[in-house]
Order: structure tokens, then C-alpha cells, then sequence
């Protein structure tokens, strides 16, 4: 799973919370919760890109279930990817399915038997030792959100993906060295939030994916937080994940030795991204346009 299907299900389906009543200032924590139906544009500042998103949100069988379709570009100073999903939130339950098209700039690549550390990926790209790639992949997902308390959403996205490709190559969004084909991925997060600050949990991530014919289940450990900077009056958000690599092995190597994005010397998957909405079409716009401003 990508980066941007992480932030897009905190944003669509981290919570099934009830509508609240309008108020003066919008809630930090707004992006953990059912969102509105309508048509938004999402922009986001990505490190080290950017992303923009159309998605249009529908209401069917009352407020408490959502069908939502997203077509996206995500320029980056590594890959260009674009893609388009789908997803179908049912009470504390979302499936969902993707499509998409990758073209990788700085595919890092090993050959059977080479060392695929971080510092052996760090002596490629520096020594410009890196090719251009295309690939293409399909992905399905299960979310559940469970709001405990106004204070306690418990979040798990589980997806299998599958991807075209070479083997023992470097996966950007996800810091490993794999083999093309099946890859699993789930995350879970119990965030605990509150409207005057955003969202904060501990996280825990599980990657099941082949190398070298062989199987690998690999445990990251990390937190995410999230909330309303405040740049615009509503519908903006700031988003940091950083998962850790520590303990385990992978094809016999220490974890700690080959995790992460070889650009920090630390086993680290760092996330950071501001995104504003615009809405197209929606309740707030509506209130707008018939002149209540509710």
C-alpha cells in the first residue's frame, strides 16, 4: 500500500463517528472521522513531492455508509505515480481497490547475491548507479475503524497488493528490498484525539512479502500524528509517520542493516505531508451557496 492510501484512509475512514453539531471553528482532529459526502480536491505537499486528488464522496443507505471514488497524480523527485481508487465505507467497515502506474526514476536495483544493505543502496544512488523503471500494480484493502470514546479510534488498514517489476529492487514508499509480485501490508494505530490538539497513537506495521524466493514477515514499530494547522479556516491537515525497523531479520541480515530509506542512517520510514481540501461540491458548500452559512 502507498503512502497517500494511508493519508486519504485517515482522512475517509479512521472513524465512524456521528455528525456533530456545526461550530465556530473546526476541530483539530476532523480528518479522524466519517467525512461528508461531495466532491473535494485534495492538495498535498509531500516529502519530497507533491499530490493532487480529485474524489467524490456518496451517502447511500443513510449517513453511516459512503462510496467514494479518487483519481490522483504524485510527482516526486524519485517515481511519478498515478492512480485511481475506490472505496466502500460500510458502518466501521471500508473496501476498497486501486489501480495504478508507476514510472520510477531512481529504481535501485541488486543482482543475485549482492549485498542490498543501506549502505550498499546509499553507494548506488550517490554513485548515480540507479535506471529508469515503469511497473504497474492493483491493490485491495480492508479498513476497520473502531471509535471506543470521543477520545479512542482504533485503526487497522490491511491490504495485499500486487506489483509488475524486477526482483531485489528498492520499494521507495516502503524502505524494503523485495521481489516483485504479492506483497501484504497491514497497519494498525489506536489513536487517541482530542478537537484542541488532532490525533496521536502508537503504530504497528506488518510486511509480508519474497526476496531471493524467500519469505519474509517483517514487524516496524512507530507512531503517527495528525491535525488542523490552521493555514485555512477548515479541511487542512499535517501528517507525520515514523515507523522504525528494529529487531528481526530479513533473508538472514538484521533488519536494523537493510530497513529504511538509505538516504537518513537511521532504519527509518519517515512521513510528512500537509494537505488542504477544496470542495467542490458539499454540505459546507451548500450552506454557502443558499446563504444560511450554517
Amino acid at each position: 500500500m502507498r503512502f497517500n492510501t494511508v493519508l486519504v484512509t485517515c482522512l475517509v475512514a479512521a472513524g465512524v463517528l456521528s455528525a456533530r453539531p456545526a461550530r465556530a471553528e473546526q476541530a483539530r482532529d476532523w480528518m479522524v472521522a466519517a467525512q461528508p459526502h461531495g466532491t473535494y480536491v485534495n492538495l498535498d505537499v509531500v516529502f519530497p513531492g507533491v499530490q493532487a486528488q480529485l474524489e467524490h464522496r456518496i451517502a447511500i443507505f443513510g449517513q453511516a455508509n459512503e462510496l467514494a471514488f479518487r483519481i490522483g497524480a504524485l510527482p516526486t523527485l524519485v517515481f511519478v505515480e498515478s492512480q485511481a481508487d475506490a472505496d466502500l465505507r460500510l458502518l466501521v467497515l471500508t473496501l476498497g481497490a486501486s489501480v495504478g502506474v508507476r514510472e520510477t526514476m531512481h529504481s535501485i536495483e541488486f543482482d543475485s547475491g549482492e549485498r542490498f544493505t543501506s549502505q550498499a543502496r546509499r553507494n548506488k544512488e550517490f554513485g548515480g548507479q540507479y535506471t529508469e523503471r515503469f511497473s504497474n500494480f492493483g491493490e485491495g484493502r480492508a479498513t476497520l475503524s473502531l471509535p471506543f470514546n470521543d477520545h479512542v479510534v482504533f485503526q487497522s488498514i490491511n491490504a495485499l497488493r500486487v506489483e509488475s517489476g524486477v526482483d531485489r529492487v528498492f520499494d521507495w514508499r516502503l524502505g524494503i528490498v523485495r521481489d516483485s509480485g504479492a506483497l501484504f501490508r497491514s497497519d494498525t494505530t489506536l489513536y487517541l484525539k482530542d478537537r484542541s490538539f488532532g490525533a496521536f497513537g502508537p503504530r504497528v506495521q506488518i510486511l509480508n512479502y519474497k526476496l531471493d524466493g524467500f519469505t519474509n514477515t517483517q514487524v516496524n514499530y512507530g507512531f503517527t500524528f495528525t491535525t488542523r494547522p490552521g493555514f485555512r479556516k477548515r479541511n487542512d491537515l499535517f501528517f507525520l509517520s515514523v515507523l522504525l525497523g528494529i529487531g528481526g531479520t530479513v533473508n538472514g541480515r538484521p533488519t536494523e542493516d537493510v530497513y529504511g530509506n538509505h538516504l537518513f542512517k537511521i532504519p527509518a520510514v519517515i512521513e510528512v505531508a500537509y494537505r488542504t481540501v477544496l470542495e467542490v461540491s458539499g454540505p459546507e458548500k451548500h450552506n454557502e451557496d443558499d446563504g444560511t452559512g450554517e
